[in-house]
């Protein structure tokens, strides 16, 4: 045989066998691997009338304003695109407000939510009190607390990051980054 034949004979069975269809099947699921520092901190002590452990990594922005409003806080991770906005007020027997309007914040989410996770904070040696919500889903803010002593001081912080809210995509981010808000919280001192 010619050298054609053999050729076309090659060619003929490289056709068939290339056309043949194994069963599709499912590829598995992947996600972004970040890799994360050791969580490492430093107290964060200036004229305002509190004082708590922030993270080294972030960036502490004072807020420019006036009055109570001097003590604003921005904590920035600009790394992860994260921002955690600080709010000091000074109580005037209006606790109830501002805890409502923490709480209303809150589930104001619900609609987008997966889920709400409230949590009563408590640290009797401190004298501070307060509530932390983890909102599960596709939201803005991922996470939000409060804290006050009851009679004279309230602190509040939300989480929001600088991008399309994607839960399943943050979450890496998210779970350190609240890992930082609770050391946060449980460091947080009244002066």
């Amino acid at each position: 045989m010619s050298r054609s034949v053999y050729f076309v004979l090659l060619s003929s069975v490289l056709l068939i066998l290339s056309c043949r269809h194994d069963d599709p099947y499912p590829k598995p699921k992947s996600f972004l691997r970040v890799e994360f520092p050791a969580h490492e901190y430093q107290k964060l002590d200036d004229s305002c009338n509190y004082t708590f452990e922030v993270p080294s990594m972030a960036k502490v922005l004072n807020k420019p304003s006036n009055g109570d409003q001097a003590c604003f806080k921005n904590i920035i991770y600009p790394e992860y695109k994260a921002s955690l906005y600080c709010t000091y007020v000074t109580l005037d027997s209006n606790l109830f407000e501002y805890t409502e309007y923490s709480r209303k914040l809150a589930y104001e989410h619900t609609i987008k939510a997966s889920g709400i996770q409230e949590l009563n904070l408590v640290n009797k040696d401190n004298n501070v009190y307060g509530t932390s919500f983890e909102i599960k889903g596709d939201v803005a803010c991922n996470y939000l607390f409060y804290l006050t002593d009851s009679t004279s001081n309230y602190f509040a912080g939300s989480l929001y990051f600088e991008t399309v809210p994607n839960y399943d995509s943050l979450q890496p981010v998210l779970d350190y980054v609240v890992e930082d808000i609770e050391h946060m919280i449980n460091t947080f001192e009244w002066k």
